[in-house]
């Protein structure tokens, strides 16, 4: 699923680095709003006769929610990265590994839960080789916008109709048959494999990966639910 650099035409990986600087600025602005209250500040400024008047200006500080939103996208990050690093194996010789988009969307929310994952990416891409530094910005439009951000919405459409339970597991294994195919249609479009057999190849593998993922999605989430206080569910 993370893609290498050299895999990727040039113009697809510029525009694709392009598109996700615009998805993390908006997730990381929405964040920001959740976190942050503005509060009034009080300033004196000395005035020409030697008096002191008030001025009232404003600032933004982190709030308690902040506070606990921001412990849990590190707990969360620490959770995913860890998990991606058991494999497990597929038909063939190949293997998959937790992609964990509708995890940390699920505990996060949307914007978090894709800074979240575009995290743990860049540093996998950055200090253990996995994935390429220019097709960085490729596996964040994969992983963090299909993989969260989209199957968040996928996912809450779904709860509206069938229990959470069914309603995660689908949504999980969705995520990653939408990060596989989107994968696919890069490598296939830059012209370094046939757009077929790369949809092929890549599907035929990820259904069933995405099968693992909705059971492991399900199972973390029942744990990290059972380690939170009281009250700081989702």
């Amino acid at each position: 699923m993370h893609i290498p650099d050299g895999f990727l035409d040039p113009k697809i990986a510029g525009g694709l680095a392009g598109a996700a600087v615009g998805v993390l600025g908006y997730c990381l602005s929405k964040v920001k709003q959740a976190i942050t209250a503005v509060v009034p500040e009080a300033a004196l400024a000395v005035a020409g006769n030697g008096l002191k008047s008030i001025s009232i200006g404003s600032k933004r500080v982190l709030t308690k929610f902040g506070e606990s939103l921001l412990l849990k996208m590190g707990a969360v990050a620490s959770l995913i990265f860890a998990a991606q690093m058991f494999n497990f194996p597929i038909d063939g010789g190949t293997s998959g590994h937790l992609l964990g988009g509708v995890l940390a969307a699920t505990i996060l929310g949307p914007f978090a839960g894709s800074l979240v994952i575009a995290a743990v990416l860049g540093v996998q891409s950055l200090f253990f080789a996995d994935g390429g530094l220019i097709a960085l910005g490729a596996n964040i439009i994969n992983m963090a916008f299909f993989g969260a951000f989209v199957s968040y919405y996928i996912l809450t459409g779904l709860k509206k109709i069938i229990p959470e339970t069914p309603s995660i597991m689908f949504a999980a294994w969705l995520s990653v048959v939408l990060a596989a195919l989107a994968c696919a249609l890069e490598i296939g479009f830059s012209g370094t494999v046939g757009l077929g057999t790369a949809i092929t190849q890549m599907l035929r593998i990820h259904v069933v990966i995405g099968l693992a993922e909705a059971l492991i999605t399900v199972a973390l989430l029942n744990l990290f639910r059972k380690m939170l206080p009281a009250g700081e569910e989702e």
